[in-house]
């Protein structure tokens, strides 16, 4: 059963259409938000999300670009704002290339190991500050415009623990961190709120494969819970943050991820 606690709020989540991203923009639409999916390349997949989100009453639209790319972003916000209105809920959900995150996943060793992965973490870094900071830009202005809203960064949990063979994630959520701690003090004189929530590992398609399992295993093993997060789970908290129930809530860091952080 769902509740209707998003009535009025008009989202933009970026990297939509698929794992995490997909399962927030359905989950706002489900509980009565308007949204618009962002997409780089898969139309069909943000097609089904905003038919889903139109299903449960509410308005949508995919909005296809790069999130890391000023004009494209520009031009996402504007699209989304002539079908939508002013944009009230911000969710930056990517981080950047997934086929270079794919590969960390089956990294090994230090990251310090070879000059690759040295200049991985720079340029996992950058493309992960480009895709946080302009998307605020461009839908700040139209939040003020309403009188406030809340942005929502997808974090991750490691960057207050450690997971072997992804520090350059950890690194790149860590100033995406900074960039979430100094808006909440920037925007709330605009009534803004903006919080983090960090899950632990949540097997999705970005990260299918082999190692998948290995890897399930290895944070289940490391674990207090024994669980991995589940997409579902990670759009459940946002809704939270986003809407009424969180009202005095800004500045906030959530760990879902069974307790790691707290070992």
């Amino acid at each position: 059963m769902t509740t209707k606690i998003l009535q009025g709020r008009t989202a933009f989540v970026t990297g939509g259409s698929r794992g995490i991203g997909a399962a927030i923009a359905r989950a706002l639409g489900e509980h009565g938000a308007d949204v618009a999916v962002n997409y780089h390349s898969n139309a069909a997949a943000a097609e089904a999300v905003t038919a889903h989100v139109i299903a449960h009453g509410g308005k949508a639209v995919a909005v296809q670009g790069d999130a890391g790319d000023a004009e494209q972003v520009e031009r996402m916000a504007e699209q989304a704002r002539a079908a939508l209105g002013d944009i009230t809920l911000l969710v930056c959900n990517v981080i950047g290339d997934t086929r270079a995150l794919g590969a960390l996943f089956r990294a090994t060793g230090s990251v310090v190991d070879s000059l690759d992965r040295v200049r991985g973490v720079r340029e996992v870094t950058a493309t992960a500050l480009d895709a946080a900071l302009l998307p605020c830009h461009f839908v700040v202005p139209q939040m003020r415009r309403r009188g406030g809203g809340s942005i929502v960064f997808i974090g991750a949990s490691g960057t207050h623990s450690s997971t072997p063979g992804l520090a350059e994630v950890s690194v790149a959520k860590s100033a995406q961190d900074a960039v979430a701690r100094s808006l909440a003090v920037e925007l709330a004189p605009d009534g803004i709120r903006v919080n983090t929530v960090a899950p632990g590992l949540v097997p999705t398609d970005a990260n299918a494969g082999p190692h998948q399992e290995q890897m399930i295993q290895r944070v289940q093993g490391l674990t207090p819970a024994g669980t991995v997060t589940t997409v579902d789970e990670v759009a459940d908290t946002v809704v939270a943050l986003a809407s009424d129930l969180g009202r005095r809530v800004t500045g906030v860091f959530v760990p879902l991820d069974g307790a790691r952080t707290l070992t």
